[in-house]
């Protein structure tokens, strides 16, 4: 029921993001033009960024969660994956050119400040992204959602851009215009190291990188408990999509018959989906414990 209610929610949060970047992006290259602000208008690249991220979150999301086919029999739980890469690779791509336009003002001494209007508009931007980074990282996290955390990242990160035109703004009324472009470098920084991080992880997780330092304990425990196992080994998980799949071998005693064994297989497989909510498809191989070996 939990699950059922995070999924409604990630639907309303994409929604509600996309509706914030696209007013912000607006309203940043709008006021960033009229007050003379190119801080806020490179700001305004950041935002235009995030409409993507709310799109991939739709798209992976209606996508991840079709039936499997015959073309397709392992599911599309991977598209998320492959979403929270483009978005990744997309909002870099902004980053870089943030650096583009950060460095050119940094050259260019502004013959003017930057109007007021342009650090409301920034405070606006700062309260109502990094409300949307809460969001989103709430329901990233209890979906275990890899597109839904690169998107609650990005909006984080045009939080901190903000801040940056902030700063710059306050800077430029002191006499310090160099202190816009400076502070916008040095988010850029932070913007690309944040989503280079989550790029690797979706890379991995395409290449099925183990999941064992997540589930292996919690797994080898409700194992334990189980009457008639004498042992679990070579306990194999990887993601896939918002869920898991766990593979195992279970040791019985040598004697036991293979009915019984099979009886035991079933009950692993049945309380493991019972009692881990994001452990999809579980494949037990059974083992006489003479055959016992370390677990890998």
């Amino acid at each position: 029921m939990e699950s059922k209610r995070c999924e409604v929610c990630a639907r309303r949060v994409a929604w509600i993001a996309m509706a914030v970047s696209v007013t912000l992006t607006i309203l940043k290259f709008v006021i960033g033009y009229t007050s003379g602000s190119k801080a806020l208008i490179a700001d305004g690249l950041h935002s235009a960024s995030n409409i993507v991220t709310a799109i991939a979150v739709l798209a992976s999301q209606s996508f991840a969660k079709q039936k499997k086919s015959s073309r397709f029999v392992y599911g599309y739980g991977k598209a998320e994956f492959l979403a929270a890469g483009f978005v990744t690779t997309f909002v870099i791509s902004g980053a870089v050119i943030l650096i583009v336009v950060a460095i050119g003002h940094l050259l260019h001494d502004p013959s003017t400040a930057p109007h007021l209007t342009a650090l409301l508009v920034a405070a606006i931007s700062v309260g109502s992204t990094e409300m949307i980074f809460r969001l989103m990282r709430c329901v990233g996290t209890r979906l275990r959602s890899q597109v839904i955390m690169t998107a609650a990242w990005a909006n984080r990160a045009d939080c901190f851009s903000s801040i940056a035109v902030i700063v710059g703004v306050i800077g430029s009324r002191f006499d310090i215009p160099h202190l816009d472009p400076i502070a916008a470098l040095a988010v850029v920084a932070i913007i690309i190291k944040v989503n280079l991080s989550m790029l690797i992880e979706a890379v991995k997780s395409l290449m099925d990188v183990s999941a064992n330092h997540l589930y292996s304990d919690e797994i080898e425990y409700i194992v334990s408990t189980i009457q008639g196992v004498q042992g679990i080994s070579e306990l194999k998980t990887r993601q896939v999509g918002q869920h898991f799949w766990a593979e195992m071998n279970i040791h019985v005693e040598p004697l036991s018959n293979v009915r019984k064994a099979h009886l035991i297989r079933q009950v692993v497989r049945d309380t493991l989906l019972k009692k881990i909510r994001d452990l999809e498809m579980v494949t037990v191989n059974i083992k006489p414990v003479c055959t016992l070996e370390p677990n890998g």
